[in-house]
């Protein structure tokens, strides 16, 4: 499990490794050097590469000149030029120049971007809050430009390293080399376009979570050793009813599919049994595609009621909204479930649209709630503009979680997860080819089956959104990103070892 930090967090683990463990902060910068140049070295053809350097005046400069020292004694010939007035050097990096100059490494004033196999940007670090301008924009856009193969230090120069946003303009990275943890906006789109491949090295800065405790922010990524220890343990000797009950409460006439996709995803994920709670006009549809689901049909709302607290007390875990439609009947079942299910709920689709129009809604559960808003629907739910939402969605997540209490699952191209006690996930796995009409139902469909097993809640929804972008991923190398379906994703699951 990557653990992810903000800017101010980085800034705190680096104060704490140096000012209370004694660290001296040049090691740390040599460590750092270090770790670029394995990415120079793996990128250069021979020693005869064209490398430049382009330094700033803080200590992301310093790891630049630091890193320049190195190649110039493995018998490189980098060039360094610096952005930025000399009188505003840090004392690491005024250290660094002074070696680079004792060793007579060859500055350049006016340097061609084009001239070089390599670029090293180390202009800016993590802790840019302003747009870029003047010179330093100038730079990067010859860089951006230019045909070399381009290393970023630390962070691409322009990205914010909390919401992943351009500050005017920002370095397009090969690779980044990110130092001891992987940075927020990093992760984030589009940021994350501009991070190329990420390469975390560990240079020895303590990670500490606590060191902000008035932060709300504990942000981590699940990778593919996360998913055996994350899944619960299947017990050999259990039965259909060992692991786990789903009920789904999805779909309207014209709109079966979408319950087909979250019933057929929670059994593909591992749960025991599903019941489909939908309307009688789907009975043959869903009994043809999906035979070992469970069903039960309603005509009626009056019927509801009883019906609804009928499946509910089979079921360990409900799923509603998926194509249920926008409309009184949808809102009818959602207000049933919000003050009647002590079940794990999760609310998606039009259960959302329902709970956008009066989010006094959610306050009526008891018991673990999980909502999985697309940006659209999220900004129905807060009044925001999506704009504002993706300015910043790990702040967004995390604040309506708090104030809901619901687990928040905030779809994008990075979902992010944030549970009501703080705990965030940005999920990193799937690609474009997920965004099909079916998707976010399957989402649905893999998280109920995963709290029907067992699996902790905090990290359910982290799991959940991991293996259905693994799942996609696996969907996209079989079908292609074009033409991959939510059904392709469903199947894809099966091919992953772990389930």
């Amino acid at each position: 499990m990557l653990h992810v930090v903000t800017s101010d967090e980085m800034r705190a683990m680096d104060a704490n490794t140096i000012n209370n463990l004694k660290v001296p902060s040049a090691v740390l910068m040599e460590r750092a050097a270090l770790g670029i140049f394995r990415e120079v070295e793996r990128a250069a053809k021979d020693r005869s590469a064209r490398i430049l350097i382009v330094c700033g005046t803080g200590n992301n400069g310093g790891d630049g000149a630091a890193l320049a020292r190195i190649l110039f004694i493995k018998g490189y010939q980098p060039e360094l030029y610096i952005v930025g007035n000399e009188t505003r050097f840090s004392a690491d990096m005024a250290a660094q120049m002074a070696s680079c100059r004792l060793l007579k490494v060859q500055e350049t004033a006016a340097p061609d971007m084009n001239e070089y196999d390599i670029i090293v940007d180390a202009v800016f670090g993590t802790g840019l809050a302003r747009d870029v301008e003047g010179r330093a924009a100038e730079t990067i856009m010859a860089i951006n430009e230019s045909p070399a193969f381009v290393i970023a230090a630390d962070i691409p120069s322009g990205i914010s390293a909390d919401t992943g946003s351009v500050c005017g303009c920002a370095v397009q990275a090969n690779v980044t080399v990110t130092m001891e943890c992987a940075k927020a906006g990093e992760l984030l789109y589009p940021g994350a376009l501009y991070t190329g491949r990420l390469v975390i090295e560990e240079i020895g800065i303590y990670d500490d979570t606590k060191l902000l405790e008035e932060n709300p922010y504990r942000i981590f990524a699940l990778t593919d050793d996360d998913i055996g220890s994350l899944l619960p343990k299947r017990d050999p000797s259990g039965n259909k009813g060992t692991f786990g009950k789903v009920l789904v409460i999805a779909g309207s006439k014209g709109m079966c599919g979408a319950a087909l996709f979250a019933a057929e995803a929670a059994l593909r994920s591992g749960c025991g049994m599903v019941k489909i709670l939908t309307e009688e006009a789907n009975r043959i549809i869903v009994q043809t595609a999906l035979p070992e689901a469970l069903l039960e049909t309603y005509e009626r709302d009056e019927d509801l009621p009883a019906l609804i607290e009928r499946n509910l007390a089979w079921a360990d875990v409900a799923a509603a909204g998926p194509g249920l439609g926008n409309n009184s009947r949808t809102r009818l079942i959602t207000e049933i479930l919000l003050a009647t299910c002590r079940l794990p709920l999760v609310i998606d689709a039009d259960g959302l649209n329902v709970i956008g129009k009066d989010t006094q809604l959610l306050s009526r559960h008891e018991g673990a709630l999980f909502i999985t808003p697309h940006m659209g629907e999220m900004a129905r739910l807060t009044g925001k503009k999506i704009y504002e939402l993706k300015n910043d969605p790990v702040g967004e997540a995390l604040a309506f979680a708090g104030d809901s209490g619901a687990q928040v699952l905030l779809k994008d191209a990075r979902t992010v997860i944030a549970d009501p006690g703080g705990l965030t996930f940005i999920n990193t796995s799937g690609n474009a080819g997920m965004a099909a009409a079916g998707s976010g139902d399957v989402l649905t469909g893999i998280l109920a089956g995963l709290l029907a097993q067992g699996t902790e809640p905090a990290y359910a929804g982290a799991l959940a959104a991991f293996l259905h972008g693994r799942a996609g991923d696996r969907a996209k190398a079989k079908c292609g990103e074009l033409s991959m379906l939510a059904s392709d994703i469903i199947k894809a699951l099966a091919d992953i070892p772990e389930l």
